[in-house]
């Protein structure tokens, strides 16, 4: 069968939805941003029968010439019939009409069949990341943490250097950067002038009440950790995922290590 893509529709959101309960063993997250993801754009699915039985979306970064994919999700009786690699490929045909140099996504480790598929495509990994959840909380302390100057502790030639925006590893560019500094995102902890930790805040815009800490470095990481969650619960949010390259954090009350994944980049 021939499955073509095309752009997803409000009335398809139940039919997706049943087939984006369990896809992972603590189940998924579709259900959050598919409103976002529609008014977004670029949110397709595949038809069998005039139902959607996959779907995945896109995001466009001209500055950075980069597509960023995600959500990629195929009906459990349809998978192994090239449906997830004919959505991947339209998108990225997509993003080459645009002159884009770069795809990336991100991959659970646990999921071998996808980690499968993007080396089969020539996807490389960039990077391993771990993921830890936890609560927003009224936390009463005095802290030396701040967003004033803490852009000087961040090398634009680090390999990979990026930030995080909504679970998207966009490219950190001179102008990215000088953006995020003033709208204060970029916080650091300062001892006698050194910044001994340093992590980008951001509010996600597709996940429900959710703070994304980037956290960057582990010296007095614990500091940041709690700092960002009393800076979530000043805003109202409930939700604080951390996202970083180090593979432990400290022992903090509800704090849950949820899985590694790796950051995939294809060149296009």
């Amino acid at each position: 069968m021939d499955y073509i893509p095309r752009l997803a529709k409000n009335s398809d959101k139940d039919h997706v939805l049943n087939f984006c309960e369990r896809t992972f063993s603590w189940g998924d997250y579709i259900h959050e941003v598919w409103d976002s993801w529609i008014d977004e754009g670029n949110l397709i699915v595949i038809d069998q029968n005039e139902i959607p039985i996959s779907t995945t979306h896109a995001a466009f970064y001209p500055n950075e010439k980069m597509i960023w994919i995600e959500g990629i999700r195929v009906k459990e009786n349809f998978r192994k019939n090239g449906i997830a690699q004919k959505m991947i490929s339209y998108l990225e045909e997509k993003a080459k009409s645009k002159n884009y140099e770069i795809s990336r996504m991100l991959i659970a480790s646990e999921n071998k069949p996808s980690l499968s598929l993007a080396k089969k495509l020539d996807y490389k990994i960039l990077s391993k990341w771990n993921y830890f959840s936890l609560e927003s909380k009224s936390i009463d302390e005095e802290t030396n943490i701040t967003s004033d100057s803490c852009i000087d502790s961040i090398s634009l030639d680090e390999k990979n250097s990026h930030f995080i925006d909504s679970w998207r590893w966009i490219p950190l560019t001179t102008k990215r950067l000088k953006k995020l500094n003033s709208e204060k995102k970029i916080f650091c902890q300062k001892d006698n002038k050194k910044i001994n930790a340093l992590g980008i805040i951001t509010e996600s815009k597709s996940f429900e009440n959710t703070i994304i800490l980037e956290l960057v470095s582990k010296t007095n990481s614990e500091k940041m950790i709690t700092f960002t969650q009393n800076f979530a619960y000043q805003k109202n949010y409930s939700k604080v995922r951390i996202l970083t390259e180090l593979e432990s954090l400290p022992l903090i009350d509800n704090l849950e290590n949820k899985f590694p994944f790796y950051l995939m980049e294809k060149k296009l």
